[in-house]
């Protein structure tokens, strides 16, 4: 079976017929559309369950998702918490350009000279851009605005990305250029 790929939360139950209320992990929200089946794991339990769903549907900025089999507010009541995952050979497909975070993290990272920089090891996300936390060769961290001016190339068969720093993009010694100091 394929890894599973975290797509929302069970958050509460809505009405009495078993609906649940699900908040997306997902930016493409439309995905809940239509689902046939997911895999739930209920919180404080280590088994995943494959489950058919009747209807899912994404609703005022939460998916609402109805399990066939369970048709009462109690029933409905012992998924809250629960993780909804689908497999990642059903992940959505991204636009050229755009990469999920798992495939950034553990990405080997180099200067457009070719020098290993380090590692990605988290991407930090906000409203405006996404941030690359770079866990350097000497051990230090360093955090990258993922964007064209600084990335120049990500290829994911490789597990490599490409950047081009500027001159006291980190903080350096003497009056060395960050190319330099790498």
């Amino acid at each position: 079976m394929d890894d599973l790929v975290l797509i929302g939360i069970v958050r509460k139950v809505r009405g009495n017929k078993g609906d649940l209320k699900v908040e997306s992990m997902s930016d493409f929200p439309e995905r809940f559309d239509g689902l046939k089946h997911v895999y739930i794991r209920r919180k404080g339990l280590s088994q995943v369950e494959n489950v058919e769903i009747d209807k899912s549907e994404y609703v005022n900025n939460y998916a609402v998702m109805k399990l066939k089999g369970v048709d009462t507010f109690d029933e409905a009541a012992r998924f809250v918490g629960a993780e909804v995952s689908v497999p990642e050979s059903e992940r959505v497909e991204l636009p050229d350009g755009t990469y999920f975070i798992d495939t950034l993290i553990g990405m080997n990272v180099e200067s457009s000279g070719g020098r290993h920089i380090g590692v990605v090891e988290d991407v930090l996300s906000n409203l405006k851009q996404s941030i690359l936390l770079i866990r350097m060769v000497d051990g230090t961290n360093f955090k990258l605005p993922f964007v064209s001016a600084f990335v120049k190339r990500v290829d994911p068969d490789q597990g490599k990305m490409t950047v081009e720093l500027i001159e006291g993009l980190l903080e350096n010694e003497g009056e060395s250029t960050a190319e330099e100091s790498l």
